[in-house]
């Protein structure tokens, strides 16, 4: 958690110095935007050392252990596990190409973070705590011990080396230590400074200097710091005699860690009680004695008054640790003054005077800022003014709740009664002066009202409804007054009185804050901007209106641009964005805002209908909740580098990669969390950020303050996901950062899975239709069984009745013809109609043969010649024979029917066709059993064919009839004077004798009955 200091924007020394009028004067610490991360939230503590990564993370090492921080996160970094116990982290070192070096306490081992995991180094231990690593200009590793008697250790081509009083260090503990531009390695020591120069092996003494610190300027210089001083002992690069930097002076600072020289030239010293101290360039005088230093406590927002290092990050922020957690600091861009400690409960009342002075209502006093100067104060022991105006001849005009106080030359000249002091809501909302010089109030519930030699007049009564009260007011361009009332402007212009409507943008009515720039009059609320002239009134409204979007405060400068105040932010809009603006009717996304980052602590006062104006020196006054800041619109903070992005980690399906560059996760992985961090310390709240997921994502993604992006059942396949970001001032990363990963199908995702689903499927539904033809198989079969019981039953009925009773007759007929004599010619006719009747038994007899359907043969070859040599051709024709495939028993049942649907074709053939030439050919194939005839007669008229009979016949309807009855499928083909066909095909199942299957397993008898003929 959080929290941003008010205390750091405090000044604390040089209370009267004219305001700043070189680019380059140093800031007060005052003048630095301050936060701080406490122990007890999420922030580790004490902080004893940190380092900024190569990819921009802050690398704290702590009593809770090691950590990178982004910013808003802390992320704890462990040891990979070996057995031993790894804690307390005592230093940290971030080495050129990237690795993060520390050493712990506990086990005294270094550790290595690199690519994602934190390994312990395993060549050997440190002979004592480490409090200092340093990377030399071969890429050596140096490392400072804690031991009385100095020791410092190189690592160096996989090994260590421990220098010690044998190699020059002296008898006596070490302060710090560091590389010089010229490869040089310095040691403070409690005794004495020495150097080691780069390639020797041997340190000397540079100056037996107690009890300092070395550090190192911008321009390479080495300084020593002591209790009482700070001083240069080399020239620039680390190199020759001192040259002319100057001394700072001290009051026996009791030093703690390493003095740290920032961008700026400013030093900053860290202390064991005293908070940090900042030193500027401008301080650095030999002449000169006392303590000149700046410091900042616990008292003014400090985590802790032990201090432990100071660290100056990419983009110009100093960092500071200590024992109760981390601080920033920032130069502001908005400056809060020292002087003004009592913001009124309404807001302080701000006006520019004539001479570009800047008037500061508080709660109790008026102040001053005179153009280059501070606030000073020139009214006190007033009780929360309501108004400032100033007259024509420059008299300070305050608004009090009872009367009206005019201040000039240095004392309050008059005092002059209100004349609403009775009404009812009489709050003065706003004044100003016309150009006879009448003095104007609005004040709200008791109306307007004009003071002009010597007494009041009311110009405008307040209404019935408070939504209609008159409100801001302003000198209009041609010098009357312009006053809000309601959804209107009233224009007072000599006796003159005109209304102007107001536009809210389809909201409510609101107090809206009215600016006169030029020819124009400005009108400005939640609905957005609307500026008024003589030619009429253009507005550009907000793009969601709402009070986030409330504009309380309008300021111009003379360049045209304009600053408008929200709730949370300033904004600058150019000459050219305001036209445009105004033009299109939507204002655009601010090009310049200032939040927090930039010291706007709190936000400008919602009461104060003019929370910003610009003084006669350039400055723009912004009154806020907690008091007025200031700022100069030619010196704003920025920060021109854009954000490092890295890629924190990714979690595939709970199991973490910190740190990837390229991954491939396992199959069938469903759930990625992808962790990402935008590292710009600047103001990180502000920071934009973008991501993309390509083969996912069809445009970026804008996450808002989320630093993760999430994705669920993601199909096998190579990815790349991209990040890019935008500082808070707007400057873009567009190369950003990526990650490419790939999942790998699961075994149900890789196209074997689908041939076999494929394949499956198939089988599936081949078993389908197989399962199919087998019951209609076994319906057909059923049928042919019931219709051959039928027959069967009906042949048994006719033998043991009609034929046995025929018999019977016949035999007593004959009977009676053998006592008739045979000259009687009675018997002969007897005889002869004994003769009929024992042909028509004969007949029956056959009829009742063929309804038990005995076939004396089952090969269908046979049947069919046996049919061939039956059928009366007349006259005789040649009948061709032909069988195809080898020959199969063929089920009796169906054999049955297909002779009769043979014996039927034959005898069209030798009653219709007038033939010459007959042929049938019978085909044994797998799957089915198939009869072709053919004759090369005279055909079958067109409309038989048509027709499927001929009127009275009922052969053609029969063959057919037989064919459905056996599942078989039966065509007719003919050309009149051609010929005709007749093909009978029947299904392998249905056609041919079942053979029992022995000895058989089942995997080749489920393969011989899938692929069977059917």
């Amino acid at each position: 958690m959080t929290r941003w200091s008010s205390a750091a924007l405090l000044f604390f020394a040089l209370a009267s110095m004219p305001f700043a009028g070189s680019a380059k004067e140093p800031h007060p610490l005052a003048h630095y935007v301050h936060q701080r991360w406490l122990d007890g939230s999420e922030a580790p503590a004490p902080v004893v050392a940190m380092a900024q990564g190569r990819e921009g993370f802050l690398w704290l090492a702590t009593g809770d252990g090691l950590f990178r921080f982004d910013g808003s996160r802390f992320e704890q970094l462990l040891p990979e596990a070996d057995g031993r116990r790894h804690e307390l982290p005592s230093t940290v070192l971030v080495t050129r190409n990237g690795d993060v070096w520390t050493n712990f306490l506990s086990s005294l081992r270094f550790a290595i973070y690199r690519q994602g995991v934190l390994r312990i180094l395993d060549t050997g231990m440190a002979p004592s705590r480490i409090v200092q690593m340093a990377e030399g200009s071969d890429g050596s590793i140096w490392a400072l011990t804690a031991s009385y008697d100095a020791e410092v250790l190189r690592y160096h081509d996989g090994m260590w080396r421990r220098y010690s009083a044998a190699d020059g260090l002296p008898k006596s503990n070490s302060t710090n230590m560091l590389v010089a531009d010229d490869g040089a390695l310095w040691i403070a020591c409690s005794t004495g400074i020495v150097r080691l120069a780069a390639g020797a092996d041997r340190f000397e003494m540079v100056s037996p200097t107690p009890l300092a610190r070395v550090s190192k300027d911008p321009q390479g210089r080495i300084w020593l710091s002591q209790q009482d001083r700070v001083y240069a002992i080399t020239g620039a690069g680390g190199r020759d005699a001192p040259d002319g930097a100057g001394a700072y002076h001290l009051d026996n600072v009791k030093l703690r860690g390493a003095p740290l020289f920032d961008r700026e030239g400013n030093l900053w010293l860290t202390t064991r009680h005293d908070g940090v101290k900042r030193l500027t360039m401008a301080d650095a005088d030999q002449n000169s004695s006392g303590d000149g230093a700046e410091s900042f406590t616990s008292e003014d927002g400090l985590s802790a008054d032990v201090t432990t290092q100071a660290m100056e990050d990419r983009e110009g922020n100093i960092w500071v640790a200590t024992e109760g957690g981390l601080d920033k600091f920032r130069p502001a861009t908005l400056i809060s003054e020292p002087a003004l400690t009592s913001p009124a409960v309404f807001g302080d009342k701000l006006l520019v005077g004539a001479d570009g002075s800047v008037y500061i209502g508080q709660a109790r006093i008026v102040y001053r800022a005179r153009p280059g100067h501070k606030p000073e104060p020139i009214v006190r022991d007033v009780v929360e003014p309501e108004s400032l105006c100033e007259a024509s001849d420059g008299a300070l005009w305050i608004g009090l709740p009872e009367q009206i106080q005019v201040w000039a030359n240095g004392s309050v000249r008059r005092v002059i009664e209100r004349p609403d002091r009775a009404g009812h809501h009489n709050f003065i909302y706003d004044c100003a002066f016309d150009a006879e010089g009448g003095f104007w109030i609005s004040a709200s519930g008791s109306g307007v009202h004009r003071f002009q030699n010597g007494r009041w007049q009311t110009m405008f009564p307040p209404g019935d409804h408070a939504d209609f009260y008159p409100t801001t007011m302003v000198r209009s361009p041609t010098g009357g007054i312009i006053v809000q009332s309601g959804n209107r402007l009233i224009s007072f212009d000599g006796a003159q009185r005109t209304r102007t409507p107001l536009l809210f943008g389809g909201g409510d009515i609101s107090v809206l804050t009215l600016h006169v720039a030029d020819d124009a009059v400005f009108a400005a609320g939640s609905f957005g901007l609307s500026r008024y002239r003589a030619g009429g009134a253009e507005t550009a409204l907000a793009s969601n209106a709402s009070l986030g979007s409330r504009i309380n405060g309008v300021v111009d400068t003379p360049e045209g641009d304009i600053w408008l105040a929200y709730p949370r932010s300033l904004v600058r809009l150019r000459r050219a964005e305001l036209e445009r603006a105004l033009s299109q009717g939507q204002l655009p996304p601010p090009s310049l805002s200032l939040g927090p980052g930039d010291g706007l602590v709190s936000r400008p006062h919602s009461h104060s209908q003019r929370s910003i104006v610009r003084g006669g020196d350039g400055r723009v006054w912004v009154a806020t909740e907690t008091g007025t800041l200031w700022m100069d619109p030619a010196r704003i903070v920025r920060n021109p580098l854009p954000p490092s992005i890295a890629i924190r980690s990714l979690i595939g399906d709970a199991r973490m990669y910190h740190d990837p560059a390229s991954l491939t996760l396992p199959a069938a992985t469903s759930k990625i969390e992808i962790d990402f961090a935008v590292l710009s310390f600047a103001d990180p709240r502000h920071v934009r950020v973008r991501y993309m997921l390509d083969g996912f994502d069809r445009a970026w993604v804008d996450p808002g303050p989320r630093r993760q992006a999430f994705y669920t059942n993601l199909a096998p396949g190579k990815y790349r996901f991209r990040v890019i970001a935008a500082n808070s001032d707007g400057v873009w990363n567009r190369n950003g950062t990526s990650l490419e990963f790939e999942i790998r199908p699961a075994f149900v995702q890789t196209k074997w899975f689908v041939l076999l689903c494929a394949f499956v499927t198939i089988l599936v539904l081949w078993g389908l239709y197989r399962l199919r033809v087998v019951q209609v198989t076994a319906r057909i079969r059923s049928r042919l069984e019931e219709r051959t019981q039928e027959r069967e039953r009906i042949a048994r009925e006719l033998h043991d009745t009609l034929l046995q009773g025929v018999q019977g007759l016949i035999l007593r007929f004959q009977a009676a013809a053998d006592r008739i004599p045979h000259e009687n010619g009675s018997k002969r006719q007897l005889e002869a109609a004994l003769d009929a009747a024992d042909k028509v038994v004969v007949d029956a007899r056959d009829r009742v043969w063929d309804l038990r359907g005995h076939e004396t043969t089952a090969d269908l070859g046979e049947r069919v010649e046996q049919l061939v040599a039956e059928t009366p051709f007349d006259p005789p024709i040649p009948v061709r024979i032909v069988l195809e495939g080898r020959a199969r028993a063929v089920d009796p049942l169906v054999a049955a029917e297909v002779a009769k649907i043979v014996r039927e074709a034959l005898l069209n053939v030798s009653y219709h066709a007038r033939a010459s030439t007959a042929e049938i050919a019978i085909g044994y194939d797998a799957r089915h059993l198939a009869i072709r005839m053919r004759d090369d007669g005279r055909g079958i008229p067109e409309q038989v064919m048509a027709t499927g009979r001929k009127e009275g016949h009922f052969g053609m309807v029969g063959m057919r009839e037989r064919a459905d009855r056996i599942g078989g499928s039966l065509t007719i083909s003919s050309v009149d004077g051609g010929g005709t066909e007749v093909l009978l095909t029947l299904p392998a199942r249905l056609a041919f004798a079942r053979r029992k299957t022995r000895n058989r397993h089942w995997l080749p008898n489920f393969l011989a009955r899938l692929f069977a003929d059917e």
